[in-house]
């Protein structure tokens, strides 16, 4: 797809949805993946006219607009009882490039709005889509990149989170700080990461929701080694540490160490193939006399296709299971299994089509005494369909349909939901 339209599909999907998917949860390689995904975007140069470009002296900016009004005929996801509302979406995205020296630039990537829910103006919030970032990159000739970050989000949005049922609202404040280095010497490339993550919930003001025992902070760590080989093949060894603390003494705090191998193939411009996978060893820490140590062996493995059909169409493909943050109290961690297939067509010079499907296996493990044994096994499958048109060089509209459905082990746990959403953007 056109770089203008690949804008405005993430900038919509954010806003609607926010991410389906976490990727690999344990957490310090899934921040060094968000990492290299945010680089690899900074390195893109903005699609834009040379004869308009928005700049004052070494500042470029790139500032959009946006408005949309979805329906939603299950706003609290739940089995029965099903409530339906009309949700207005007023947002906007700024983008400012600072290049401090010809080896340096600084990045401010941020996109925020607000949710205005017709009948239900208790459910009315603020966003901060995922992917907001301040980026300081000093590059060292061409032999090593040294980033600064601060990666922020704000969100509500239940949909990412396959385990939430029977609640609106999933209140809850990102912020990443961290450190990123990567250094090539001949056919080698060495990347170091370090982060520090706070996750904040921010309340329900009906008091019906809280997750305050989800709040954390985590050091994260991550390194990898890869070398270059002389056909389009990059191979190596990457590792990550996760220090997790929370605040609240009724989840355990957990170390998570993961090791394995990966490798990256690049045909030409066309297809990409990642693979990754390995071991990971995490330790679960009592916070109180009633809850006892435990460790827990598992695997992540990761499987990532993206190939350009031909000029107008292309597709991805992924596949992964890891272990994830657990999200109801007492509970661990959350095992899962996921596959996305993802299809973008350019139908005609200003017409983008496209379409999504995802399917997900998971349990969430509950092993403390606040849940008893056992767990909620669920399963989820999800499809979406977008269209977007450019009427004109700044101005362009879009519509997207979606549906999930939830099938739970628990009763009623399950649901389904359909969302139609309608808009225009204005990208100045």
């Amino acid at each position: 797809m056109h770089h203008r339209c690949d804008f405005w599909y993430v900038l919509v999907f954010a806003m609607t949805t926010g991410s389906l998917q976490r990727g690999f949860a344990q957490e310090a390689l899934r921040s060094a993946q968000q990492s290299d995904a945010s680089a690899r975007l900074r390195e893109r140069p903005v699609v834009r006219s040379t004869e308009e470009p928005l700049r004052i002296g070494p500042v470029t900016f790139d500032i959009a607009t946006g408005y949309s009004l979805e329906a939603s005929d299950n706003i609290r996801y739940t089995e029965n009882n099903r409530e339906s509302d009309l949700i207005q979406r007023p947002s906007m995205h700024l983008g400012i490039a600072y290049g401090a020296s010809r080896q340096s630039q600084l990045n401010l990537n941020v996109g925020f709005g607000y949710e205005d829910y017709i009948s239900h103006s208790e459910l009315d919030r603020f966003f901060v889509t995922p992917g907001s970032e301040v980026a300081f990159d000093v590059r060292f000739g061409s032999s090593g990149t040294v980033t600064v970050f601060d990666r922020f989000d704000y969100s509500q949005d239940v949909t990412s989170e396959g385990a939430l049922s029977g609640v609106a609202k999933f209140p809850r404040l990102q912020n990443t700080v961290g450190l990123r280095s990567i250094w090539k010497s001949g056919k080698w490339v060495w990347q170091t990461d370090y982060s520090h993550l706070n996750v904040i919930e921010t309340g329900d003001e009906s008091g019906t929701e809280s997750f305050d025992h989800l709040e954390r902070a985590d050091e994260q760590f991550f390194g990898r080694a890869a070398r270059r080989f002389d056909f389009p093949v990059q191979a190596g060894l990457e590792a990550s540490a996760s220090l997790s603390d929370y605040v609240q003494p009724t989840q355990r705090d957990r170390n998570t160490i993961t090791a394995g191998p990966f490798l990256k193939w690049t045909a030409a411009d066309a297809l990409e193939v990642t693979v990754r996978g390995g071991v990971a060893h995490t330790v679960f820490q009592s916070t109180n006399s009633a809850m006892e140590d435990s460790d827990l062996e598992s695997y992540y493995v990761g499987f990532q296709v993206h190939h350009r059909l031909t000029k107008y169409i292309d597709y991805g493909f992924s596949a992964t299971h890891d272990i994830q943050a657990g999200i109801n109290t007492g509970t661990d961690y959350i095992e899962s299994t996921q596959l996305t297939l993802d299809v973008n067509w350019k139908m005609l010079r200003y017409l983008d089509l496209a379409a999504r499907v995802f399917g997900e296996d998971s349990k969430e493990a509950r092993v403390s005494q606040f849940s008893g044994p056992g767990g909620d096994k669920y399963r989820r499958l999800g499809v979406d369909f977008n269209a977007s048109y450019q009427l004109t060089r700044h101005f362009s509209v879009f519509s997207r349909y979606a549906f999930v459905v939830k099938d739970s082990d628990e009763d009623l746990r399950s649901y389904t939901e359909n969302k139609v959403t309608v808009g225009a953007n204005y990208r100045y």
